[in-house]
């Protein structure tokens, strides 16, 4: 039986529609509607950036969350919080890969030691850091691996796909790499439903549509743009055009000289990519309302 490239093209979109993927663009041009479009910031969730991937979120409910902590070494660290002491506070633990400049185990033994948070990681670095601190309260059986989601005090933590790598350098770049599991970004929506969308370190790739954007729907982004390892700022703007939030926050760059030093040619390449998503630039040690 023939059919016209028409009739195939019908076909195919009610297919897609039958399985809940209706927003994906048809070949034909159609422009997708932001996820997020016409919302505000609500300015209730606390975002402070540490510099380089590492990030601070104190929820509505006062719970603090540290993702990729790199504290001591990490050239970009504000510097009140080169005393450990001075986060006052710590109540969860993020780890997106072993990388050392996201995974840094003598400043996580110290977090350990001062706030006996809870930690989340991808399973392999969590048996690790369980191996290296036996008191850590490693979340393994709550939230281990991708696909999955926890809520944690209210918040829904869902560990998603990254495309990058995860060895962990455990004495700088002069070590031996340590096989530490997958890479991988997190979402978590909080108690009142604002959703972030950290992507870990990655590479563009089609989740960023067909998993984060049509189906989380984040309102805010975060988002590598300092190339080398990482997306650079074109494909990183490009990336907003696939996740549609509402705002994004560049991050992993300026720290050292071979990264991207500013975020001139990433909100340069978004009023392009994804005009409807409006930049936030931030300064390490300086939080936001989200």
């Amino acid at each position: 039986m023939e059919c016209t490239r028409k009739e195939f093209l019908a076909a195919l979109a009610a297919g897609f529609a039958s399985l809940g993927l209706a927003g994906i663009s048809s070949a034909a041009g159609t422009t997708p509607v932001p996820a997020t479009a016409g919302k505000k910031r609500i300015k209730e969730i606390q975002v402070e950036w540490l510099g380089h991937g590492s990030f601070k979120f104190v929820s509505r409910g006062g719970k603090v969350i540290l993702l990729d902590p790199w504290i001591s070494t990490n050239p970009k660290t504000p510097s009140r919080y080169r005393s450990f002491e001075h986060f006052g506070k710590v109540d969860l633990l993020l780890f997106t890969h072993g990388h050392v400049d996201h995974f840094m185990l003598p400043d996580v033994k110290k977090l350990v030691a001062l706030y006996d948070p809870d930690i989340i990681a991808p399973w392999e670095l969590d048996f690790f850091i369980k191996s290296e601190i036996p008191q850590a309260r490693c979340m393994t059986f709550q939230l281990a691996n991708v696909g999955a989601t926890y809520n944690y005090h209210g918040i829904d933590i869902s560990m998603v796909n990254a495309v990058h790598s995860s060895g962990a350098q455990l004495t700088g770049f002069t070590g031996t790499n340590k096989y530490m599991g997958r890479p991988v970004g997190y979402v978590l929506t909080f108690e009142n439903s604002l959703t972030i969308y950290h992507s870990g370190d990655t590479a563009l790739m089609s989740d960023m549509q067909l998993v984060i954007g049509d189906y989380y729907k984040p309102d805010l982004a975060i988002l590598p743009i300092g190339n080398v390892f990482t997306m650079g700022p074109r494909e990183a703007a490009y990336a907003c055009k696939m996740i549609r939030p509402s705002f994004v926050i560049p991050e992993h760059y300026g720290t050292f000289p071979a990264l991207e030093q500013t975020a001139d040619s990433f909100v340069k390449y978004l009023k392009t990519s994804s005009p409807q998503t409006q930049p936030l630039v931030m300064t390490p040690g300086k939080p936001i309302l989200v």
